[in-house]
This record gives structure tokens, C-alpha cells and sequence, in this order.
């Protein structure tokens, strides 16, 4: 697989940030982007890594198509649908598990049962798609059973692989969420500074900077940027496994939840601060790419 230039990392992290938060303006101009920057197939196999991650119960329908003004609308579609995250906490928590790491069962909780089926279906993927698929033998539950297949082929890291198991899992145990899909105009403003996070090199320069200024673990505060800025989620709907998922997260970091949301007060401004002008330049760039993109289209209808 090629590697994505620094542009394209920040392109790239921004548009499941913008999905989250139901910009859905955003979302059109950065798949627009990546777009004109040979992101193609990657914008394809991303589609369902996000639906598993931020809207599971969407994912049947989901088209994995080439098609540029199809991928438009489906991730347009995923940032006005209301969000549900428990794939992506119960996903996580059972990724964990496979590696061996043990803390991420609670001690006589009912609930680890399912912790460990997903763990093993991470490990035995090929036994698990063909219990879930027997497990539910009608074609609705068969169109989402396979396109969460899909979505676990497609997907290229291992704990992405893991919240697409965990969307069908949760399938079959019966607790599809509804999805509403917003009608209600977007936030004009849009942090883009979000989007230069943990994931791409600017960020971490970004994040080692303000470690050290506030004398605070790297790795830790990456985690407290996360849940507590880059996951916000507009329409989330509860989420017991993500809630989880966090608590457990940065507990196993030394801090908790209280702790992380008085570290993040001090420290927000001072790291939107360092990445002003990147952000400002991330936002004209997409600009950009959007207008050229749009006179384009213009150009092609004149002659039609």
C-alpha cells in the first residue's frame, strides 16, 4: 500500500472527524480531495471502517463502488445519520482480549461473555462469519451479515477489522440501533485543528510539544485528545460499550475520566494554538480542491 503524503494523513483523519460531527459540507470537501489526490480505493475500503466505527446499524446499506459521486453521497449519508458506537467500544475491548490483555474483563460481569466470543471471532475470523451467517438465515440479515464481511476485508488494520466482527455480533444478538438521519442545518464553524491529531505526523510533533510544556505523558495525553475532542460525536446515541471502552481505556493510562476532562481544559487552547495555521491551511486547501472540483463539473455539463 502506498504511503498516504502528510496531506492526505490530515485529509484522511479530518473526514471521519467531520462524519462524527455531522458536517456533513466538510465531509463533501474532504472525500472531494482525497479524490483529486488519487484516494479512490482507499476512500472505497474506508467507507465501511467508518460506518462500523461511528454508525453500525448503517451499514447494510452501504455499496462498495468506484463510483466518485456515489462514495460522495454515502459518506455525506453517514454524517447526517445518527451516531451509535458500540461497535466500536465492544470491537476494541475484544481486539484487546486477543492480544492477551486480560484488564479488559471485569471481574463477575455478565457482559464478558461477549467480550470473549468477539475476541474469538477476531482470532477465527473465517469460523465466525460462518456462525453468524447461520445464526440469522433471512436476506435482510444476510445483506448486513455480508456487507459487514465486506467491511471486514476491506479494512487494513487489525482493530478495524475487529468493530466490523463486533457490528455483526451485536446484529445477531438483536440490538440494531435505529438510524435517524438528521434534517437540521450543520455548525458553520468547523474545528479543523481536530483533525491534526495523534494520527498524523504534525499532530504528534504537536502533542509531544504540549507533553512536554505540561510535564505529561505523550502517549497518554494522545488518548485524553481522542475521547475527549477527536470522537465527539453530534446525535450520539447511548453507547454502553463505548463508555466501556473509554473508562477502561484511560483507566489502563493511570487517569480517569474526571482526571482526563481537567488535563484537557488545560491544555486544549494551548494545542489549537500550535495548530492554527496548519488548520487555516487545511481548510483554503479543501476550498480549493472543492471550487476546482465544482468548475470542473460546470465545465462538463456546459458541453453536454
Amino acid at each position: 500500500m502506498m504511503k498516504a503524503s502528510s496531506g492526505d494523513q490530515v485529509c484522511r483523519s479530518l473526514l471521519q472527524k467531520a462524519v462524527r460531527r455531522g458536517a456533513v459540507s466538510v465531509v463533501e470537501k474532504t472525500v472531494i480531495n482525497l479524490i483529486q489526490k488519487g484516494e479512490l480505493n482507499w476512500l472505497r475500503n474506508r467507507l465501511g471502517v467508518v460506518a462500523c466505527e461511528e454508525s453500525w446499524a448503517s451499514i447494510s446499506r452501504l455499496k462498495f463502488s468506484l463510483s466518485e459521486n456515489l462514495l460522495i453521497e454515502q459518506y455525506k449519508d453517514l454524517s447526517r445519520s445518527s451516531k451509535n458506537k458500540d461497535a466500536a467500544g465492544l470491537g476494541s475491548l475484544a481486539f484487546e482480549l486477543s492480544r492477551g490483555v486480560e484488564t479488559v474483563l471485569v471481574k463477575g460481569d455478565r457482559c464478558n461473555k461477549h467480550i470473549k466470543i468477539v475476541a474469538e471471532g477476531v482470532k477465527r475470523p473465517v469460523d465466525f462469519w460462518c456462525w453468524a451467517k447461520a445464526q440469522k438465515a433471512d436476506i435482510p440479515s444476510l445483506n448486513f451479515l455480508s456487507n459487514s464481511e465486506v467491511c471486514f476485508k476491506l479494512a487494513g488494520w487489525p482493530w478495524d477489522k475487529a468493530f466490523a466482527i463486533a457490528s455483526a455480533y451485536l446484529y445477531v444478538l438483536g440490538e440494531l440501533p435505529q438510524v435517524e438521519l438528521s434534517e437540521s442545518p450543520e455548525v458553520l464553524e468547523f474545528p479543523y485543528w481536530v483533525a491534526i491529531d495523534k494520527h498524523t505526523s504534525a499532530g504528534k510533533r504537536a502533542l509531544m510539544k504540549c507533553a512536554d510544556k505540561f510535564n505529561l505523558d505523550k502517549n497518554t495525553l494522545g488518548w485524553i485528545q481522542f475521547y475527549l475532542e477527536s470522537a465527539k460525536c453530534e446525535k450520539l446515541q447511548s453507547s454502553f460499550w463505548w463508555e466501556r471502552e473509554k473508562i477502561w481505556r484511560l483507566d489502563s493510562v493511570g487517569i480517569g475520566c474526571g482526571v482526563a476532562d481537567i488535563i484537557w481544559d488545560d491544555i486544549s487552547d494551548f494545542l489549537q494554538e500550535l495548530l492554527l495555521t496548519q488548520a487555516l491551511n487545511v481548510e483554503a486547501d479543501l476550498n480549493a480542491a472543492y471550487a476546482s472540483y465544482s468548475s470542473t463539473i460546470k465545465d462538463q455539463k456546459s458541453l453536454i
